[in-house]
């Protein structure tokens, strides 16, 4: 349940540098893969809460009924929380005297984060469905292009730290025949159910093969909530050091293979203009 948890959630962020860097973020498959993104996000979240319950509660064999009640709880919590944070959150960071103070905004933002993942927590969901809910409502701000740029400067000590940790759990004199063999397989799925699961549903919205390719392609990097799961599963002992550094290589060259194979697509396209100033992969 944890691996196939790690495989759901889809990180775009490369994919997106990727089409911006190319010029291509105004086309239909890059709308679409944006789209796609945040559904996907937003049930994944839904399904790591149920399976983190899971794993903390111990009981691994619930009734559907039971999991179907807990997804419509994570979901309804979610939409609590959202519209909380939608209604709230820019009438907050939009008092004219609050943003007069240098470094107010950030400092509002940082507490109303934390506070949201707080809250999630305590209701039982996982703390990132506060954090992603308070970015939704930021994102609806006139203030997203300041707090984006506190938020890069955060990930510069956040990130390498988050990274660090996971990394440090991973021991590469454990990696034998049965990590490589099975690193292989779950990797082939999660290449796999991307392409397919998200490029043939795109062919109906796009009338466009190898345009709906794009999308699949787009899609199959998973980076935070599959780093997410990996750390639950071991910390709580349910995974085991072998399956752990599997979902970590998982991780790690779904990451390496999309911004390539992406580019690869488009460089096939002869009407191809790279943004000026555009970084080469």
């Amino acid at each position: 349940m944890l691996v196939a948890t790690a495989l759901t959630a889809t990180s775009i962020a490369i994919s997106v540098q990727v089409l911006t860097e190319l010029g291509k973020m105004q086309t239909k498959e890059a709308r679409l893969i944006l789209g796609a993104a945040i559904v996907d996000d937003i049930l994944a979240i839904a399904i790591l809460s149920v399976v983190t319950t899971m794993v903390q509660t111990g009981d691994t064999t619930p009734e559907i009924m039971e999991i179907v009640i807990l997804i419509l709880q994570i979901l309804g919590l979610f939409a609590a929380l959202l519209i909380g944070s939608i209604l709230l959150i820019p009438k907050l960071l939009h008092v004219q005297r609050i943003w007069k103070s240098r470094g107010s905004i950030e400092g509002i933002v940082t507490a109303s984060f934390f506070g949201a993942a707080g809250i999630a927590a305590f209701v039982g969901l996982s703390p990132i469905v506060g954090a992603f809910a308070v970015g939704m409502a930021v994102a609806s701000t006139r203030l997203i292009n300041q707090v984006d740029e506190y938020a890069k400067k955060l990930l510069i000590i956040f990130g390498p730290l988050f990274f660090a940790i996971i990394g440090a759990q991973v021991d590469l004199r454990g990696v034998n025949f049965n990590v490589l063999y099975l690193s292989g397989i779950v990797v082939a799925i999660a290449v796999t159910t991307k392409v397919v699961g998200c490029g043939l549903p795109s062919i109906i919205f796009l009338r466009d093969k190898t345009k709906a390719f794009r999308v699949g392609i787009g899609m199959i990097s998973r980076v935070e909530v599959g780093l997410i799961v990996a750390g639950v599963g071991v910390s709580t002992g349910v995974l085991s050091s072998d399956t752990y550094t599997t979902v970590i290589f998982m991780v790690a060259l779904t990451t390496i293979i999309t911004p390539i194979w992406l580019k690869k697509s488009y460089m096939k396209d002869k009407n191809l203009t790279p943004q000026p100033g555009s970084s080469s992969l």
